[in-house]
């Protein structure tokens, strides 16, 4: 590693290097603002209005979000509080959570770079400068991967960030467990901090078996001995399960999402392929993989289920062929580290989603251990080469994020950013939609009984080019007639609105739309014919009944009967 003089900086410079790039990178978050899940767990959320709210957070999944969904994140929840207490605000400041997201990912990417450091040391045999190097490149390409936008961008994955950290700091107190006296707390702290841990997110309980893989593989303990050590924490895992059910009241999230358990297993085989793309920081990245849900169900010998089973059993048994070689043991416990913290997003236990991005946080770390241990390997051959190779992925991915942390500036355009990546995503066209209509000009639309010709313009513009990306949904088209019907392009106004109910032909609402036009610009016969369909769809429309009432007293005909 000649040319790299890293040693001659004391630790501390090392820390204040991850810390400067973080800052760099993701700083500009801090002017975000909360998007699509942050509303119910953080904006309408009355359980962290107040800090006396705590002892609920921990018993109560209502405490969790302003809508009662089937998770569990106490101490996420619980740092809210404390967040919206330091804005000092009525509402929640969003700066203030979006600068915590920064906080705990740079010192997570600092723990990192402790604990590798040490691997590389007693695991890896490098020595001090190598070892040093190659954890600071480990922990800058952690600071800087693109795949981890989610997480740092968007104040909802505070949870995930939280279990990090915890997770590595309890690593790194086995790690410097010894045995002796001062062993006995650094012992204690691990199993403190993996209850914290687990308390964030349920996906930091692999590290019950992780302590097993430290004690036996790295500290060299005898089977039964490691094996009585690793015994806490699974008492620590089965405690915050039992906690976790008993609040729930369940322990699976939904039912299989393929409808079967083994049919979601072999759904989730396609999942390695995607995420082995993602490791590498390789676009396109998208904020919802929502597609995957619903899809015809892969058959067993389908090429994508094939090779996400070959990609799993070829990089387990390359784990294990490098555990038996002491130079590559580092790559081979990162290899471990990786596949044992997929296990919580695997469906082993039944979840709403086959993948998402987020669910890299933990796993990436063990990657780019084993990417440590082959540039540790890498550079007693070939340095200089090693060196570029190793800092040109940082590099890259710097830039690749910055670009992909732009989508999470606002829900709109955090939205569209999806529906170019992966058109299609019912889910993100709802929410597309929905985050046009939050747009301050379609305000003005709900609350001005006239518009200027400057606005109605403003707004069918907005309009238009929302629907330019979403040709068939109904809600943009009837929104464009009723915008017309506003400033008095009846012609205009009717077509929209015929196009609405054939586009949506089972919901009342556009029919009565429709209804209204046509008795605005006296065609009663359609008029009445399109109140009657409103009215078959929903007998209890009360609008369209009163409509209607008003169409036959103009006409003369009789009101025909409500229901009884």
């Amino acid at each position: 590693m000649r040319g790299v003089a890293l040693e001659k900086y004391p630790p501390w410079f090392c820390y204040a290097l991850i810390g400067l790039l973080t800052g760099l990178i993701w700083g500009a978050t801090i002017r975000f603002g909360f998007v699509w899940d942050d509303s119910a767990l953080v904006v309408q959320n009355t359980s962290i209005r107040s800090l006396k709210n705590l002892p609920a957070i921990f018993t109560s999944v209502k405490a969790q979000s302003a809508e009662v969904a089937p998770s569990f994140r106490p101490m996420r929840t619980a740092f809210y509080a404390l967040l919206y207490a330091l804005g000092g605000k009525p509402e929640p400041q969003p700066w203030i959570f979006h600068l915590a997201n920064i906080f705990w990912h740079g010192l997570a990417a600092m723990l990192l770079f402790s604990v590798a450091w040490r691997l590389c040391e007693s695991v890896a045999g490098a020595a001090p400068p190598a070892a040093r190097l190659t954890a600071l490149l480990v922990a800058l390409g952690f600071a800087a991967h693109p795949v981890l936008s989610e997480v740092v961008c968007w104040v909802k994955c505070l949870d995930d960030l939280m279990a990090a950290v915890f997770v590595l700091a309890a690593t790194r107190c086995l790690l410097k467990w010894n045995g002796g006296g001062r062993g006995a707390t650094q012992y204690a702290a691990a199993l403190a901090f993996f209850l914290l841990a687990a308390f964030s997110k349920e996906s930091a309980v692999p590290l019950a078996l992780m302590a097993f893989v430290i004690f036996a593989g790295l500290l060299k303990l005898p089977c039964r001995r490691s094996a009585a050590l690793t015994v806490p924490f699974l008492l620590v895992a089965a405690f915050y399960a039992a906690w976790r059910h008993l609040v729930l009241g369940q322990s699976a999230q939904c039912a299989p999402i393929s409808g079967s358990y083994a049919q979601t297993l072999i759904d989730m085989c396609p999942v390695a392929l995607e995420y082995w793309r993602l490791l590498w920081g390789l676009p396109p990245f998208c904020a919802d993989y929502d597609f995957m849900v619903g899809a015809p169900p892969h058959p067993f010998f389908s090429g994508a289920v094939l090779g996400g089973v070959f990609l799993v059993l070829f990089f387990a048994a390359l784990a294990l062929w490098l555990w038996r070689r002491a130079p590559w043991r580092l790559s081979a416990f990162g290899l471990l580290w990786l596949g044992l913290f997929l296990l919580p997003v695997s469906n082993l236990v039944p979840m709403m989603q086959y993948m998402a991005e987020r669910f890299l946080y933990l796993p990436m770390m063990g990657f780019l251990l084993a990417l440590g241990g082959l540039f540790l390997n890498g550079s007693r051959l070939r340095p200089r080469l090693a060196l570029l190779a190793a800092a040109a992925l940082p590099a890259i991915w710097t830039g690749t994020s910055l670009d992909q942390m732009g989508a999470w500036r606002d829900d709109l355009t955090l939205y569209m950013r999806a529906e170019f990546q992966h058109p299609g995503i019912k889910r993100i066209e709802h929410n597309a939609v929905a985050s046009v209509f939050a747009l301050p000009q379609m305000t003005q639309w709900r609350t001005a009984r006239t518009l200027t010709p400057g606005q109605a313009e403003q707004i069918l513009t907005t309009l238009q080019r929302a629907r330019r990306i979403y040709p068939e949904n109904d809600r943009l088209t009837t929104q464009l007639g009723l915008t017309c019907a506003k400033i008095g392009r009846w012609p205009e106004a009717v077509a929209w609105l015929e196009l609405a109910a054939r586009q949506n032909p089972g919901f009342s609402e556009r029919w009565f739309n429709l209804a209204s036009v046509y008795e605005r610009t006296g065609q009663t016969a359609k008029a009445r014919a399109a109140c009657a369909q409103a009215l078959r769809l929903d007998p209890g429309f009360e609008m369209a009944r009163r409509l209607q009432a008003e169409i036959e007293k103009q006409s003369g005909a009789p009101t025909p009967p409500g229901p009884r």
